[in-house]
């Protein structure tokens, strides 16, 4: 991408008098949390309006920001019919190196997972990612994009819409939405105008310098190398990763004293990479900035008809990459539960749900960044310097040790708390259902087999008599046998990663593909077990999957049928 895609303004109908219903729900921030929550609610039936103070995707400058995407991100990305485009335009390592002070210590190489829709994680620059959004969004008539609409009020109230105070190059209007979902990143707005401030759990003085390099003659070979107490960086750390574009980030450690004004000159960053590298290669920059991080989360996600998403309700160290990552996360949790409320199919206790387990999420994310950043730099903290010399000095002699060496553990699919929407002792309740292939022919996926609501996955070769006599019309759930539709390689997957055989157990799966119960065929529990969770029914929720009356209408007849997004 040479530069930055310029979307046009367009002069909002509310400013010529045009009365409007209140949109279901306005979204402030077009940023990749944003989009992909935008994207999500269109999908379901939920027109949107999104508001963005800028006219472009990312930063202006060809900023790069976020770069590494997770197989759980590449998932969500395949609900929503983008992922293609990722991968294709995306570049994906193989080997790892990691080096202390210029010497090799350790070095692994990714192994291939072809039972995996997705293979691992793609590098690829944000804004990319964001424009791919933005196209996708500009196709959807459930989609008002609006650029070049600062929101400078709000008013927020318990029990009706909020009136969002929009200001724009034609002069100011208002905006009325029955949930607003503040998407607008670290300084966010939305937030400064609540009153709101989030918990900081700690905060660094510890400062980088991002150079994103184009080669002009040189190559390097593609794989990922951190250096750990590099002598080029004065003793800090450095990453080298590729991107798309044969763009290169670099990230440099900076020295407590340095002067960054000063790293940011091009004479202090050229140097830097020829210090780094040993010899004057030849490079354009692309891109350059400096960064610090801080560690801080809201304590509740939701505030009255208010939702914070993204970096507007938490941040954390890039280690890991799980700012961009957590926060389609956050989208990919939030989506269907607005839907559900606002199709009226859902209480408004489901959207305390969404606070509950994607602030367990942030925390994890903070809790596992902060091991990170401890092990590439521990500081004054001598017990964890001494740790990590130990574990380096063991490194090149002992896989255990090589594997104990952490410069960022990849972000991973959130586990969800016990709740009525994860219930059971079963292993994998809480957790997101790995897109296994389960057909070579055609390349058929797990979760090709899911509908846009509650999935009931049967492991077996027919669905139990009860569920084929139901009517399909209305349903929330739909139910599927999985067995015919395996061929060899895929039961073999679904034995290895999931220990699944075909023995006829069921998984109730949430829209957002994590597993809510497990158990054996029992129809009847998936109304309960919807009810309760929906906020449906004051009564208790089933202790274990098998064991409920009643049922909600389900999908009849044929072992996969799709239901439509809105009913």
């Amino acid at each position: 991408m040479n530069e930055l895609p310029i979307y046009p303004y367009v002069r909002p109908k509310e400013m010529d008098g045009v009365r409007r219903n209140p949109y279901p729900v306005a979204i402030v921030g077009a940023g990749l949390t944003g989009l992909t929550l935008a994207l999500d609610l269109v999908r379901r039936g939920i027109p949107v309006v999104v508001l963005d103070d800028d006219n472009t995707v990312g930063v202006r400058g060809l900023a790069s920001r976020g770069m590494v995407w997770a197989q759980r991100t590449l998932d969500i990305f395949e609900r929503l019919g983008v992922a293609s485009k990722v991968v294709e335009k995306g570049v994906r390592w193989n080997v790892g190196r990691v080096l202390c002070r210029d010497l090799a210590v350790a070095s692994f190489t990714l192994q291939d997972q072809p039972d995996m829709r997705h293979n691992g994680f793609v590098n690829l620059q944000q804004y990319y990612l964001e424009a791919f959004l933005v196209d996708a969004l500009m196709r959807e008539p459930l989609a008002d994009l609006r650029w070049l609409n600062r929101v400078a009020g709000i008013e927020s109230h318990a029990n009706g819409p909020a009136t969002l105070h929009v200001e724009t190059p034609d002069g100011a209007y208002h905006c009325r939405a029955q949930w607003v979902a503040a998407c607008d990143g670290a300084n966010s707005a939305v937030r400064n105008l609540l009153d709101l401030s989030p918990r900081v759990y700690d905060r660094t003085e510890d400062r980088w310098i991002i150079i994103d390099v184009v080669l002009r003659h040189a190559t390097w070979p593609e794989e990922r190398w951190t250096w750990l107490d590099a002598r080029s960086n004065h003793g800090r750390a450095v990453w080298r990763h590729k991107m798309a574009d044969d763009t290169w980030r670099l990230d440099f450690q900076l020295r407590p004293d340095e002067d960054p004004i000063e790293a940011a000159t091009e004479t202090a960053m050229r140097q830097r990479v020829w210090d780094l590298l040993g010899e004057p290669v030849e490079f354009d920059i692309a891109w350059h900035g400096v960064w610090g991080y801080r560690h801080e989360c809201l304590d509740s996600l939701r505030h009255g008809r208010v939702l914070f998403a993204g970096d507007s309700a938490h941040l954390v160290a890039p280690f890991g990459a799980r700012g961009g990552n957590g926060g389609i996360q956050d989208a990919d949790n939030l989506g269907w539960k607005l839907a559900l409320l606002l199709q009226g199919r859902a209480g408004e206790s489901l959207l305390d749900t969404y606070s509950v387990e994607r602030k367990q999420a942030a925390m994890e994310n903070i809790r596992q960044a902060r091991r990170s950043s401890r092990f590439v730099y521990p500081g004054a903290a001598q017990s964890a310097a001494l740790w990590r010399e130990a574990i380096i000095a063991l490194a090149p002699h002992h896989d255990l040790a090589a594997r104990m060496i952490n410069t960022g553990r990849l972000c991973m699919a959130a586990i969800y708390p016990e709740s009525l929407l994860a219930r059971g002792a079963h292993a994998h309740v809480g957790r997101a259902l790995p897109n296994l292939v389960l057909r070579q022919t055609d390349g058929l996926t797990l979760h090709e087999l899911l509908g846009p609501w509650f999935t009931v996955l049967v492991f077996g070769d027919t669905l139990p008599s009860d569920v084929q006599a139901q009517e399909r019309s209305g349903a929330l759930v739909n139910w599927v046998a999985v067995g015919p539709l395996c061929d060899e390689r895929g039961r073999a997957a679904l034995a290895h990663r999931l220990g699944l055989t075909m023995n006829g157990e069921a998984w109730l799966l949430r829209p957002d593909q994590h597993l809510m119960a497990a158990g054996t065929p029992g129809p009847s529990a998936a109304q309960a077990w919807i009810a309760a969770a929906l906020g449906e029914s004051g009564g208790a929720c089933p202790e274990s999957f098998p064991e409920a009356d009643g049922l909600l209408p389900a999908i009849g007849g044929a072992a996969h049928a799709a239901i439509p997004a809105t009913t």
